[in-house]
């Protein structure tokens, strides 16, 4: 007890930071408006490249290894993820040299991983693993022409009476076989039904309802109106180093990652930034958002647990805009990206990470922004860097037409930081309005949000004064017993091989909803390497709406359809 009674007057900063505090987004902190110079954005290409990866797939589909499981089968490659290593976090994260490729054999119901490197020198491994590998590959497409043949849909379809959209879940299960669902809408009368694919028999599986048991099929739908475009396949190539400067002078540096390349199993974790550095000082190793899901409370669909590697199309001026690499566009002066959730259009030029600077108020933040859809839900994630050092992570919410988000549905979604200030070696402290003194952390813990008080966290460099606060927004909303939480604090963990451990929800092969919990086993956070996961919560109760403000300014940030925290600088 002496002990932190000692810490708490050694650490304490005092009754007036702490009230310095305001909820982001409730009260956006006065800053002081200076002069500000022309942002440069630099961006290089980094890690293997397109042809690399095509090479790749070519070699290990065609290796003895591969056809030795999948030979006179009707099988296909589903998806292509990057094995990073990263042994010793003090030192920049390496490209990636190894991969792994998912394949799933449709006349066994089989899925199948299959791991090599990239320069061809490793013996290509194959196992069979018990896993859903979500839809991959050409399957939507390839089950289009399946339904184009059915002698009922492919007769209306050739009357133009039909249009097709993703829907979810996006496969179902069904006697133990894996059926591809493709949602169907009757132009003439409006109604909508789910229909599944089967690819082992080639024919079009028709379910009880109309519908799987957590879909629907109705007449009545809600949200903008289709595309029909299509996404990316998950692995696509895509990272980036990042170097922005004003007056000369580096502001930030970081590796960003398109959601097709990013880290995790099955669902990825959308934009992806790591090795940041402010001012040349290390602030995160990585930030993501592994999980996100949905829940419809009266049961009529879902729940979800979606994907962030389908990269959807968005607007992003190319006039004046440059490309430096694949899936990474830097807008022009005054050019903003416009998403399906701003402009209520589905359509767009461009799929990838736009980056653009823009007027907030008290300044420019650089803003770092891609659009994901999963099967009819439509989501925007945003990165917004200011010069002062303040990080802002934004996620919206939005769907494009069908029966089930006329229903109220909860939306989820889970960020995690992997906290390196200035060090892998950091100490945590709980703020709150109203305390004195800083409250150390030292065991690992979960905690909920407290809006009255503001509580938040502050993460300190073990050896010096640096430290970063995580700040939640007014508008994160309050957990149920679906969303299971607000903060959880947790010890860095690397698995075999140097990767990080503990980067997916260790339960998401088995529940929609996120489970932490089996991480929170009390270990010790004192001068360790902290990680934080922070939940976020939009209930979507306005049937008619499915858009952001379509002004994008600073207001952006508290609009009803946005969640995020904020991530400010202390003693920098």
């Amino acid at each position: 007890m002496k002990f932190l009674q000692n810490r708490l007057l050694g650490i304490g900063l005092g009754l007036a930071l702490l009230s310095s505090f305001a909820v982001a987004g409730e009260n956006t902190p006065k800053r002081t408006k200076r002069v500000q110079e022309k942002i440069d954005i630099k961006v290089v290409a980094w890690g293997p490249n397109q042809e690399l990866v095509d090479r790749a797939k070519a070699r290990v589909e065609q290796s003895a290894a591969v056809q030795n499981v999948l030979k006179n089968t009707k099988y296909r490659l589903v998806s292509f993820n990057y094995i990073e290593t990263n042994g010793d976090k003090s030192r920049l994260i390496a490209p990636p040299t190894r991969f792994q490729i998912v394949f799933y054999d449709y006349t066994n119901d089989r899925t199948f991983v299959a791991k090599s490197n990239f320069a061809g020198t490793e013996a290509v491994a194959v196992r069979e693993e018990n896993f859903e590998p979500g839809v991959g590959g050409d399957e939507l497409k390839d089950a289009l022409e399946i339904i184009k043949k059915d002698v009922k849909l492919g007769a209306l379809y050739k009357q133009n009476k039909l249009r097709f959209y993703e829907a979810m879940p996006p496969v179902s299960n069904l006697n133990g076989e894996r059926l591809v669902n493709v949602g169907v809408k009757f132009l003439p009368d409006g109604e909508n039904q789910v229909v599944g694919v089967s690819f082992k028999k080639e024919t079009v599986v028709n379910y009880v309802d109309n519908a799987p048991l957590t879909s629907k099929a109705a007449s009545e739908a809600c949200g903008i109106a289709p595309s029909g475009q299509e996404s990316t396949d998950s692995g696509v190539a895509g990272q980036y180093q990042v170097m922005i400067s004003q007056n000369g002078s580096t502001l930030w540096e970081m590796l960003v990652v398109r959601p097709s390349a990013s880290s995790g199993s099955v669902e990825r974790s959308g934009v992806e930034i790591r090795d940041v550095k402010y001012k040349g000082k290390s602030v995160l190793k990585r930030g993501h958002a592994p999980v996100l899901t949905v829940q419809y409370p009266e049961g009529n669909c879902g729940p979800f647990r979606d994907w962030q590697y389908a990269e959807g199309f968005f607007n992003a001026p190319a006039t004046g805009a440059t490309n430096p690499a694949p899936g990474i566009r830097i807008l022009g002066e005054g050019q903003t990206a416009q998403t399906a959730l701003d402009s209520g259009n589905d359509t767009g030029n461009f799929q990838g990470v736009a980056i653009y600077t823009q007027e907030v108020g008290y300044g420019k933040e650089i803003v770092m922004v891609s659009e994901m859809q999963a099967g009819w839900y439509r989501y925007i994630m945003e990165w917004r860097f200011a010069s002062d050092g303040t990080i802002r992570p934004r996620y919206g919410f939005g769907a494009v037409n069908n029966p089930c988000v006329c229903s109220v549905h909860h939306h989820h979604v889970y960020w995690r930081f992997d906290f390196d200030i200035v060090n892998p070696i950091n100490k945590i402290f709980q703020i709150e309005r109203g305390r004195k003194f800083l409250q150390p952390v030292t065991n690992e813990v979960a905690k909920l949000r407290n809006y009255q008080t503001n509580r938040g966290f502050l993460i300190q460099n073990s050896t010096g004064n640096e430290a970063y606060a995580i700040v939640p927004n007014i508008s994160d909303g309050a957990t149920d017993a679906f969303g299971g939480g607000d903060f959880w604090l947790l010890r860095y963990k690397a698995g075999n091989g140097g990767e990080p451990d503990e980067i997916d929800d260790p339960n998401s092969d088995t529940s929609t909803a996120v489970k932490l919990e089996p991480w929170v086993n009390n270990e010790s956070l004192f001068n360790q390497d902290v990680v934080v996961w922070y939940g976020a919560h939009f209930i979507h109760n306005e049937y008619e709406s499915n858009l952001l403000s379509p002004d994008r300014s600073g207001n952006v940030l508290t609009n009803s359809h946005v969640v995020g925290p904020e991530l400010r600088p202390i003693r920098w």
